[in-house]
């Protein structure tokens, strides 16, 4: 992301001109049936996905949760019934048992020590019956693939910098080892409420790509969205 991009308003214009950015945003959007009350966005940085939803109507009260103090409230607020900031320490989250009816988290759980942990939190917080996203890219994306050939694909992996400094993925997924990690959380997952699903193909650094992929084409889509239901 552009570092001259100062506001979520001005973020949501600029990735509107970038396929994958703009077809995640929409795809993130799909994902929310209904206006949820209380929500909370882990690892949340500006507040992007919070603006957005809370720009659509799907949010009615806003928690965003980092460890970088940049939330940003003046924007998200006008948006929603309220909205509120609270500091990460380490994989803690700040919060009581039960307190949210959706938490969800983007390009978030690549970048944790602990991505069992991570979950761990996010299902606490999370009411029962209530829902949990996760957002992280996939390992075997079409750019991966090519790194691999060449013997160049290894984590942690510097994947750029941004306005916290060196972007690090400590690792990332492909779709079974996501059923994999959320194995370790059978019984507190709801039966048949998981689900693992494709966004987009293409070459990001091209802003080329397509949004509905055929089913050969899934395990090679570039993000995949998780979403489960808390028992």
């Amino acid at each position: 992301m552009d570092n001259k991009i100062k506001t979520l308003k001005e973020r949501l214009s600029n990735n509107s001109r970038h396929k994958f950015q703009n077809h995640q945003t929409n795809a993130f959007l799909a994902l929310l049936k209904k206006r949820y009350e209380n929500v909370l966005e882990v690892g949340c940085g500006k507040g992007y996905f919070s603006y957005v939803g809370a720009l659509n109507g799907k949010f009615a009260n806003c928690s965003g949760s980092d460890v970088f103090q940049d939330y940003q409230l003046d924007e998200i607020g006008p948006l929603c019934e309220s909205v509120s900031y609270a500091r990460m320490e380490a994989d803690r989250l700040p919060y009581a048992d039960n307190s949210f009816d959706l938490v969800f988290s983007m390009d978030v759980i690549e970048h944790v020590d602990d991505d069992k942990e991570f979950l761990a939190e996010s299902l606490r917080v999370c009411k029962p019956g209530g829902l949990v996203i996760i957002g992280t890219p996939n390992y075997y994306r079409i750019t991966n693939l090519f790194l691999k050939m060449i013997g160049k694909l290894h984590y942690p992996r510097k994947m750029g910098v941004d306005s916290y400094g060196d972007v690090i993925h400590l690792r990332e997924y492909k779709k079974s080892e996501l059923r994999d990690l959320l194995n370790h959380f059978h019984g507190r997952i709801e039966e048949g409420s998981l689900a693992i699903s494709p966004c987009w193909f293409g070459v990001m650094q091209l802003n080329w790509g397509i949004d509905v992929l055929p089913a050969w084409l899934e395990n090679l889509c570039h993000f995949w969205f998780v979403v489960f239901v808390k028992c």
